[in-house]
């Protein structure tokens, strides 16, 4: 194997070889360790790796020296490389962002490499599934967190520092210390490079296990569950026969040997017992009870299944509906509009604008001409439509709700600036059609490109030779259908309805999705989606689809309110020193309120950025909305006329990690307030101290205007903030726009991810949104603090 291939299989970089030489110095002394461990001992599997490690480190050299070999190495981007497809890659741009490498944290990392090499033998193609990379890279970005501590593990081969780095982490799973979490991915990767661990098993890491083999009960088929069969009598008021009933089963959860082991379970997850310990009965009918009235939900439309099923089909957005051409259509339309002949060229080139821009007949003759970029308006006349000669690009105004509350000055400067024009680049057949029409000298680029005594006869002609295409190739098309095709293609399947919106939407789509309010779009991004929808929707002529200028934009779209990134930094930074500063007085009465009240506002702020909260009252109301075992929430912000928009949300390693600081806190400032205030204990997780006299303090829920109040000082932004910024950048890092319109309950009536007919997996909802959600709180630096007690 070549140096290339051999270091290509192990950092596992993107195509741009974005930033090369700075992954390249922060791996150049994970090689010399690893060729140190492999040199001690012959291992099995790594022949091949010890005789390319040197050459491996003779090839880092010359990317730090700037000399690629072969050009393999030379990088054609700056972008940063993401954490979702690229975990490796990026975990060493971040390290080296980050202070020099400890001794033990590069021995680790060696070991890490290593396993990446040997890859899991029973997985499918040999390598280690990415999902574990993920996980594994991001405790690595992350070291921080858990490399106190890591001076007694044994690095000088794979065997050892497996192994004691399992018993590391059994010794702080029993302590209760986080940090167990962090080193568990790390230890399981080793484990499955050695095949002391399974990609199929899961080991058992419970704090407390249920009790196995007492011989008190007889399991069947592994179950913990004893199934006993009992008789139901049917109930009085059921009109049905009690012959229908089917014999039902009946079982107790756990043993009573046990019953001490789960009541302080309960107690200290916050759970009530008969979550633990029930006895469930499941029975099934033939017949349906006729005495019960069925639930009426609101206005109705639960009970009213026509019209349930009338929105359901209306809001799907289904391939094959009526509206959108199909293929066929599509290249009969194209081949006849890019190759007119002379007398028909005005008209083809406004029907090529009707489908390359998605904007109806009318306003593509509205068209203006513009020979220079500086020329362009900021905002057009009415959705009209801008081609600009120096840039090769077509700018149009981006369809936005409208926005009744004017942003102070104080408030534009903590929020990322956006401009209300889209600019799309200009793709090879459009550009030709209007240099024959136009001609190629930029002195005739100016004005109206249909003049107004044209316009009139344009249209007719463009209906004419309409016409003819339809007639001559048979196929059923309407300018509507032609106009919405883009609109269609952009948010057909995995696509971003929002993105559609602001590309190939009109007014009247803003009211499809409620992502439009908190969508603060990158131009760059919306270009590529353009692009690419285009190229679907001609796929024979793809390779003719290229804009004819490289467009670079770092412009924004959408919607004001996202908060410049440099802006949550500060504020995190600011609570954390206020909170550290008032921890610093001696508790008492007085002094608890302050103590309390800056640390509830730092954990409801970031729960708000971590879970894309809305400021409601009360948030998170019960302890039981937070799922322990699993690292979920339960989410019930809002509800719609027709939807429950109640939904579950991942939880990052990070706010877990604060959560278990804040429950500690809590129990801790529960008890001083009925010791020092005589208050009973609050009934909602999240709560305030009032202290409106200095002397009466008491708990207060937390509201919105609450929290407001407490954070005037510190900050100006908008509560919501963090569904914008969390909109935004979740979209701009890639993720899935169904995973996105998930987390902000953003969908639609068809697409509810959690519906009947759902196909959204929870495993890779969480596994995809939690690196990334991640990655961002770490870069705002939003981190786990830890409260009193």
């Amino acid at each position: 194997m070549t140096p290339n291939a051999a270091l290509e299989r192990l950092i596992q970089p993107p195509e741009t070889r974005a930033q090369i030489q700075t992954v390249a110095t922060i791996f150049l002394p994970i090689a010399d360790r690893m060729l140190s461990i492999l040199e001690k001992k012959n291992h099995l599997n790594m022949d091949e790796l010890r005789r390319v490690l040197p050459e491996i480190i003779e090839l880092c050299r010359d990317i730090i020296d700037g000399f690629y070999v072969d050009e393999f190495w030379h990088p054609t981007s700056e972008e940063r490389a993401k954490i979702t497809p690229y975990p490796v890659y990026a975990a060493l741009l971040k390290i080296g962002d980050q202070a020099s490498l400890s001794s033990e944290l590069a021995s680790i990392l060696a070991h890490a490499f290593i396993a990446i090499w040997v890859g899991v033998p029973e997985a499918p193609d040999g390598k280690v599934p990415l999902s574990n990379l993920q996980k594994v890279f991001l405790e690595f970005r992350r070291a921080h967190l858990w490399m106190d501590g890591l001076e007694g593990i044994d690095t000088t081969e794979p065997e050892n520092c497996y192994t004691t780095l399992d018993q590391l982490e059994q010794r702080l799973r029993e302590c209760g210390d986080v940090r167990a979490a962090h080193l568990s991915p790390i230890r399981r990767l080793l484990g499955l490079s050695l095949q002391k661990e399974s990609l199929i098993e899961r080991r058992a890491r419970a704090e407390i296990g249920v009790s196995a083999g007492t011989g008190e009960y007889e399991n069947r088929a592994g179950s913990d569950f004893e199934m006993e069969r009992v008789q139901l009598d049917t109930e009085e008021n059921d009109e049905i026969d009690s012959a229908a009933l089917i014999e039902a089963l009946s079982f107790p959860t756990r043993i009573s040997v046990d019953q001490d082991k789960l009541f302080q379970t309960a107690e200290r997850n916050a759970l009530p017992s008969d979550d633990l310990v029930h006895r469930p009965i499941v029975v099934t009918s033939q017949g349906s009870s006729k005495h019960r009235k069925p639930w009426v939900g609101k206005n109705g439309v639960a009970r009213d299944r026509v019209k349930s099923d009338q929105l359901r089909r209306s809001n799907q957005t289904l391939t094959n509906r009526w509206e959108r051409p199909t293929e066929y259509e599509l290249y009969v339309y194209w081949k006849a509009v890019i190759e007119p002949v002379d007398a028909d060229l005005s008209a083809a080139l406004a029907l090529l604008l009707v489908l390359l821009t998605g904007r109806e007949l009318d306003l593509v003759l509205e068209t203006q001409l513009k020979s220079r970029l500086d020329d362009m308006p900021e905002r057009g006349e009415n959705g009209r439509i801008y081609i600009c000669y120096e840039s090769a690009v077509w700018q149009s105004a981006a369809p936005q709700p409208l926005r009744k509350t004017q942003l102070e000055a104080e408030l534009r400067h903590q929020l990322v600036q956006t401009v209300p024009s889209v600019q799309m680049p200009i793709v090879g057949p459009l550009w030709n059609l209007l240099e024959r029409h136009v001609g190629s000298d930029p002195r005739d680029w100016r004005g109206a490109l249909f003049k107004n005594h044209e316009k009139e006869r344009v249209a007719e002609r463009a209906a004419d030779f309409f016409d003819r295409i339809k007639k001559e190739s048979d196929v059923r098309l309407t300018l509507r259908r032609v106009q919405r095709a883009l609109f269609h293609r952009l948010s057909d399947g995995a696509g971003d309805m929002v993105a559609s919106i602001l590309i190939a939407g009109d007014h009247d789509d803003i009211s499809r999705h409620a992502g439009i309010h908190y969508y603060c779009a990158y131009e760059s991004a919306l270009q590529e989606s353009y692009l690419q929808a285009i190229s679907q929707l001609v796929p024979e002529s793809r390779n003719t689809l290229h804009p004819v200028a490289l467009v670079q934009s770092d412009r924004r779209i959408g919607s004001p309110y996202c908060p410049k990134p440099h802006v949550l930094r500060q504020l995190a930074t600011d609570l954390k020193t206020h909170f550290q500063e008032t921890l610093r007085q001696p508790i008492g009465k007085s002094t608890l309120p302050d103590i309390h009240n800056a640390y509830t506002l730092y954990t409801v702020l970031l729960l708000f950025l971590c879970t894309g909260y809305r400021s409601v009252q009360a948030p998170l109301s019960r302890i039981t909305d937070v799922d322990l075992n699993r690292r979920y929430a339960v989410i019930a912000d809002k509800e719609s006329d027709h939807w429950s928009h109640s939904r579950i949300v991942p939880l990052t390693e990070n706010f877990f990690s604060h959560w278990d600081y804040y429950l500690s806190h809590r129990r801790h400032v529960m008890r001083m307030v009925e010791t020092y205030l005589g208050e009973p204990a609050p009934d909602h997780t999240l709560f305030f101290l009032s202290t409106p006299n200095r002397r009466m303090a008491k708990p207060i829920a937390v509201t919105p205007d609450q929290i407001d109040e407490h954070l005037s000082s510190f900050s100006s932004l908008p509560l919501n903030v963090g569904r914008h910024l969390l909109r935004s950048e979740l979209l701009h890092r890639r993720v899935p726009a169904l995973l996105v319109d998930t987390l902000m309950g953003h969908w639609v009536a068809g697409r509810e991810p959690m519906g009947r007919f759902s196909t959204l997996s929870p495993v890779e909802y969480k596994e995809i949104l939690v690196p990334v959600l991640e990655e961002i709180q770490v870069e705002l630096g939003w981190t786990p603090v830890r409260g009193l007690g």
